[in-house]
């Protein structure tokens, strides 16, 4: 599977022993878990909707996927910038420069509340051009005030990005997972106030949950401001973010690092709204069952992106610390824990992929139910790949490796899933598990060229510095 031994990525000067390498996984692990549940906000934010859609108004569930396939990208985009901030904080933190955490905060802010707001003029923009797309003209028509709403939430999603990035950086994980999770729960309850008629209130369908998540998001941002607020040591940090709106210190070094990040983010995220759209030509239950199987993809990934970010945030603390020696305990444990955990969904998918489909639709939706049965097995075989390719995207991240990275994502997903899922769904007999055939080879091509770059990378840096 692999270009290079993976014994080789472990080429350090000093060895680790079984109760070091105990204490490196529980070090990860103790830092990602925050970081893994407060990213899946924003999946769980969308897949309480489908849910709560799905078993009563399935058209109303295929608009809410359309929507939010057109709408993830942008967002993603915007996420991927911010995640640029994230091993900068590290690094000043650990080089113990509060001057420049204060720049980097004030900076972060101004740029994603500019980002946000051009994000949903562009979104608010294309929600007049949504035929574009060529999907069921039903679909379209009945996402398009929850489009609008969701593309106005992205103004706080940035804001609370730049929150949530730089907390991260400072090892604090657990403020933003707490926040997000009661936004989850805020999102839920008023899914169910808002979607459903309860006499005399409520029954707005798809149009409410486009409410309960634009609140919800609201909630995140408002909340965390409150809360870093009331710490003495982030007061100073408010202080004159607009005194000059002209000043943007260290914006170079962020768009140096998110901006890759964000490539990177954004073609592997619209690749999988390419291949929503791509279901959306075969039919209206492809959507449905697509978007059901995605989702649950979706979960396994995130948490192995908070495992990345978690290992790109000790990467960076050792490189501003020039402790070089613990890079080696930190690749370990990082792709021993995304295995574990790649193992963990692999299996899941495999022994209930004919009830968590369930999930999304009713029981008498045999064919959704069936299509989706399908898809989770070919979920279920690019877990390992999926895993170990965002981890070392994460490690690559915190050595300061992000442009190559970023050209492996492009040639990855748009220049082979796509193409091959595109030919094996519509020119052979495939059908539409072509498009998922894709994907998986995508993926796969993507993790032996990620783990190649990161082997690379890291003997050069450690050349450089001994």
């Amino acid at each position: 599977m692999f270009l290079i031994p993976m014994r080789r990525l472990f080429v350090f000067p000093m060895p680790l022993s079984v109760n070091s390498i105990k204490l490196e996984i529980k070090e990860t692990a103790l830092l990602a878990l925050p970081i893994s549940l407060g990213q899946l906000g924003h999946v769980l934010t969308g897949i309480a909707d489908y849910t709560m859609l799905g078993h009563t108004r399935p058209l109303e569930m295929a608009g809410a996927t359309f929507a939010t396939s057109v709408f993830f990208p942008v967002m993603i985009l915007g996420l991927g910038f911010g995640l640029g901030l994230t091993p900068l904080v590290a690094h000043a933190n650990g080089a113990k420069d509060e001057a420049k955490l204060m720049d980097l905060f004030r900076t972060s802010v101004k740029t994603n509340l500019v980002l946000g707001i051009v994000f949903f003029g562009f979104l608010f923009w294309l929600g007049d051009h949504l035929s574009w797309f060529n999907q069921p003209i039903d679909v379209v028509d009945t996402c398009k005030a929850y489009f609008v709403l969701i593309a106005l939430s992205i103004i706080p999603v940035m804001l609370f990005q730049s929150f949530k990035t730089f907390s991260d950086g400072l090892k604090d994980t657990t403020t933003p997972m707490v926040i997000s999770l009661l936004s989850n729960a805020l999102n839920i309850v008023l899914n169910y106030l808002l979607i459903f008629d309860h006499g005399s209130f409520g029954g707005m369908g798809i149009e409410g949950a486009g409410w309960a998540t634009l609140l919800s998001r609201l909630f995140m941002v408002v909340t965390f401001m409150f809360v870093y607020w009331r710490k003495k040591r982030f007061q100073p940090f408010f202080y004159g973010v607009f005194a000059d709106v002209r000043k943007f210190v260290h914006l170079r070094g962020i768009l140096n690092i998110g901006l890759p990040i964000s490539a990177y983010m954004f073609f592997e995220v619209t690749a999988f709204s390419a291949a929503t759209f791509m279901m959306g030509w075969i039919g209206e239950d492809y959507i449905s069952a697509h978007q059901a199987a995605l989702s649950l993809a979706s979960i396994s990934f995130v948490v192995c992106m908070g495992v990345g970010n978690a290992g790109s945030i000790r990467t960076a603390t050792f490189v501003g610390e020039k402790k070089l020696n613990n890079l080696k305990g930190v690749v370990a444990s990082v792709v021993l824990v995304s295995l574990c955990l790649s193992l963990v969904a692999a299996f899941i998918f495999l022994l209930f992929r004919d009830r968590l489909p369930l999930v999304f639709v009713d029981a008498n939706e045999v064919e959704i139910i069936g299509y989706a049965s399908v898809m989770l097995l070919y979920a279920a075989l690019f877990q390992f790949s999926d895993g170990l390719q965002v981890i070392f995207q994460g490690l690559l991240q915190g050595i300061g490796d992000v442009k190559i990275p970023s050209f492996i994502a492009i040639t990855s997903y748009w220049c082979i899933a796509l193409p091959l899922g595109y030919y094996l769904a519509f020119h052979t007999a495939v059908g539409y598990s072509g498009i998922w055939v894709g994907l998986t080879v995508g993926l796969t091509f993507s993790a032996v060229l990620q783990i190649t770059r990161y082997y690379y990378s890291y003997k050069k840096l450690m050349i450089n510095h001994f």
